[in-house]
């Protein structure tokens, strides 16, 4: 049996994937495992560490904002499309698994077009432009949330995520050697400008009282060093033993990010992505989580530095608080989703 995977541009599609391809592997040891997205990408360098098979096809980010480069990068799509079509009858795969994302959709439409069966996964409340289009073609919709819209094809899966870290591994990692507690700051594995600027402005002081893990995404060439601050551009296997050593997590609102986040169980201060330059899913996320009470939410359109400074020295001098948002944020995390999926991937490549 062979399956591709499909899906990339962010760690939070690749990452999915990748939990994905270990349950499938558990249930179908055999079965042969095929990648394919963008060259000198996340997925290419996460997929290759992984030990698959990578095959590149060309695709284009279409941008929610105007931008000369979405001219340019929407020709790039029939041009992939073309090359996922003459990939995928040299493959020969039994499915096609595609997890979003601007990257996927070449060969997802090149999976309809050869009527192989196609498996799609939206992670967010809401369906992405790129789960939109792979919707017409797919067999099966995996969802994450149970608002997300549905049709006889969507079956609730929740978010496939990584297993939990270790926290007294992820604290030895960090070498902080005092009992302040531990802020980790993330924007994701393509980082947030917003956020690391804001840290640019905040951490000195914040310092002063906590411990800082900030991941900047790659964006920052010269950090701040003192001896409270860790700074990485990204952590791979390091980063599930850091989120286990957090006291609190301040975070963009990414479904694949707050649901590790919950898997944690760890309370979160979210700074969702602002509907300018998105289509307001990360909002959602962070009301959900709001709602039932697994975290704080402040809105970077409004947000001071100083305002970020008390709110998070507030929330972590609330400790019967952050108990119990850590326990709520568990109730939300996802059970299963990864084991879930595999086997409606198997199921549809069986048929």
């Amino acid at each position: 049996m062979k399956i591709v995977f499909t899906g990339g541009g962010t760690g939070g599609h690749v990452i999915p994937n990748l939990a994905v391809i270990a349950a499938l592997k558990k249930f179908k040891p055999r079965a042969e495992i095929v990648y394919i997205g963008c060259r000198n990408s996340i997925e290419e360098q996460l997929v290759k560490e992984a030990g698959l098979k990578f095959f590149a096809v060309k695709s284009g980010k279409l941008r929610r904002y105007f931008s000369l480069r979405n001219l340019t990068d929407a020709a790039k799509i029939p041009v992939g499309i073309l090359q996922a079509i003459r990939l995928l009858r040299r493959l020969k795969p039994d499915a096609v698994f595609a997890k979003g994302g601007y990257v996927s959709i070449p060969t997802a439409v090149a999976a309809g077009i050869l009527k192989i069966p196609l498996i799609i996964h939206e992670s967010d409340a809401t369906f992405g432009l790129a789960t939109k289009i792979a919707a017409r073609f797919a067999s099966k919709i995996c969802v994450s949330f149970a608002t997300t819209q549905s049709s006889a094809k969507t079956i609730l899966t929740g978010n496939p995520i990584r297993q939990n870290g270790n926290a007294a591994r992820g604290k030895k990692f960090l070498k902080f050697g005092n009992r302040k507690p531990i802020v980790l700051i993330t924007g994701g594995s393509s980082g947030a400008s917003f956020l690391n600027r804001l840290v640019e402005l905040v951490a000195k002081t914040l310092g002063r009282k906590v411990n800082l893990v900030w991941i900047t995404g790659g964006q920052i060439s010269k950090p701040l060093k003192f001896p409270g601050l860790r700074v990485f551009d990204f952590l791979r296997k390091e980063y599930l033993d850091v989120l286990a050593a957090s006291d609190l997590v301040v975070s963009r609102a990414g479904a694949n990010a707050i649901m590790e986040i919950a898997a944690a169980g760890k309370p979160s201060l979210l700074i969702p992505l602002p509907r300018e330059g998105s289509r307001g899913d990360q909002i959602l996320n962070a009301k959900f989580f709001r709602q039932a009470k697994a975290a704080e939410v402040i809105y970077q359109e409004t947000l001071t530095a100083q305002e970020f400074i008390e709110t998070v020295l507030k929330m972590l001098k609330n400790k019967k608080q952050l108990k119990q948002m850590g326990e709520a944020a568990v109730k939300l995390s996802p059970k299963d989703a990864a084991q879930k999926i595999a086997k409606i991937i198997l199921d549809e490549a069986k048929n």
